[in-house]
Formats: structure tokens, C-alpha cells, sequence
């Protein structure tokens, strides 16, 4: 059960049957909560937020039937997630930090990395930097090469955020060689968007473009909605003064996300790119 977390994103239209067939054959305590997060996870990043909420609610509530305190953390980091990206920070935040308390070791290092990622996504990259260095030597020492790369990259992504371009270009690239040894389809492409958003902060516009693209086209293949790299397109079409384009990108991410009924965190953002792109144009 614990394979179908990892294969979310390695390969998740394959993880969301899966765990639907699981819940089919009423499993015990410990398993549905498993499926039910799994489900929770796919929705929560690319599909409707509602649903996700349900699911990983309900994943909570089997993982205290079963009596694991680390995974009832684990689900408590996931809910965290989600109701922050659906604008509901102040619980948010409180089941982070259940989270943080209820988890141990390996496990309390991914909550870490769960709330770090929830205090980028706020704003808060003081935050989100104490969280991500408290949970990479945990995650190192585990051997856990997807959490670690994941890890590295958010405190890429936080170290960009705050102007330490080489910093971030030097964890990026320790991200992508743990990811080369996975088959963590989605995460390898938001490596190479990741790399995009490093090269633009450095002043290439071409090859921020061009990474860009190449991440679009690895999230088709998965089938995956692409809202956060339609977001930083934006931004590098706005440098290249093609502001007109700039707001087209986000208009049409808005249609989709709306029709999915999608993270409100990141209809905020594209909003705001239109607004910015409209304005300019």
C-alpha cells in the first residue's frame, strides 16, 4: 500500500485507479487511509479541491481508527496542504502542526517539508527556509531520495524567492541528480521547470522559454494540469514584453482551473498575472 504514495507522482492517473479499486474491496483502517490520501493528493493537484478535502478528511479519520500516530501525521500534512491552497490558512496551518507533534523522525521531517512548502506558498520564506533545513538531514539520513529531492527543490525554489540565485542553481542541480535515479515522472518535470524559473532569474529569457516548454510537454504526456508554469510563463513573457501573450496564458489557465474547481491559492496568482499582463498590454 505504502508504493501508492510515490506513485501519485510517477504516475498518477495509474495511482487514482488504483486507489479507488483498493477502497472497492472494503479494506481495513490502515489501507483506506492510505487510498483515501492518495485520491486526496491527485485531487488536491489536479482536479477539484472539494473532493481532495473529503478524501484526505477521511483519510484522517482512518488513520486514527488504525492507531498510527505517523500515519495520521503524514495525512494531517497532506490536509495542511490543501486547505491552504484552498484559502483556509489558519487550519491549514493548525494541522501542520498536529502534524509536526503527532509525527516522528522520517515521518516529522516530510510534515516539515509539507508546512516549509505551505509557508513558501504564503509568502513566508523565512518560515518555509528554518522548516526545509530542519527536514533535509532527517531526509538524508533516512535515504530517502524523493523527499530529499523535493526538499532541496523547494529550498531552490525559497532561495530564488529571496534573490540567492546561486544557492538555488546549486540545490536545483542536487535535486535533478536524485531525481534521475527515480521514476518520479511529475516531480522530474517540475525539475525542469524549476530550472526555467532559475535561468529567467538570471537573465535568460530564451532558455527560461525553452525549459518551459520542455516541462509543458513532460506534464502532457502525465496528463497533468500545468497552472503553477503557466503562472511563471507569464512572468517571463511579461520581461520579454510580450505582455499580450503574458495575459492570454492566464486567461486560459483560469477557464481550467475553474472548470475543475482548482486551488484557490493559484487562481489568486493567475489572476493577479492577468491583471499585470492586462494592465501592461
Amino acid at each position: 500500500m505504502q508504493d501508492l504514495l510515490p506513485l501519485v507522482f510517477a504516475a498518477p492517473n495509474e495511482a487514482l485507479t488504483q486507489a479507488e479499486s483498493v477502497l472497492q474491496d472494503r479494506p481495513e483502517p490502515l489501507h483506506a487511509s492510505v487510498a483515501h490520501q492518495v485520491i486526496g493528493i491527485w485531487q488536491r493537484d489536479f482536479g477539484d479541491m472539494r473532493l481532495a478535502l473529503r478524501h484526505l478528511r477521511r483519510a484522517r479519520d482512518w488513520a486514527a481508527r488504525a492507531g498510527s500516530s505517523d500515519r495520521e501525521a503524514d495525512v494531517l500534512a497532506t490536509l495542511g496542504v490543501a486547505l491552504v491552497h484552498s484559502g483556509r490558512t489558519r487550519q491549514g496551518l493548525d494541522a501542520l502542526g498536529r502534524g509536526v507533534q503527532r509525527g516522528t523522525g522520517h515521518t516529522r521531517a516530510r510534515v516539515l517539508f509539507r508546512r516549509a512548502y505551505s509557508w513558501w506558498v504564503l509568502g513566508h520564506h523565512r518560515e518555509a527556509l528554518e522548516d526545509v533545513r530542519r527536514a533535509v538531514p532527517v531526509l538524508r539520513q533516512a535515504g530517502d531520495v524523493i523527499w530529499t529531492a523535493r526538499a532541496l527543490t523547494l529550498r531552490a525554489t525559497v532561495h530564488l524567492a529571496l534573490g540567492a540565485v546561486e544557492r538555488a542553481e546549486a540545490d536545483f542541480a542536487s535535486a535533478e541528480d536524485l531525481w534521475a535515479v527515480t521514476d518520479q515522472e511529475h516531480d522530474k518535470a517540475d525539475a525542469v521547470e524549476s530550472r526555467g524559473l532559475a535561468a529567467f532569474r538570471s537573465g535568460d529569457v530564451p532558455a527560461a522559454l525553452r525549459l518551459l516548454d520542455e516541462a509543458e510537454e513532460r506534464y502532457a504526456k502525465l496528463g497533468t494540469p500545468t497552472f503553477m508554469l503557466s503562472i511563471r510563463r507569464c512572468e517571463v513573457l511579461m520581461a520579454a514584453g510580450l505582455a499580450a501573450e503574458a495575459l492570454a496564458e492566464a486567461d486560459t489557465a483560469i477557464a481550467e482551473l475553474d472548470a475543475l474547481g482548482g486551488q484557490s491559492t493559484r487562481k489568486a496568482e493567475l489572476l493577479l498575472a492577468a491583471a499585470r499582463a492586462a494592465r501592461q498590454a
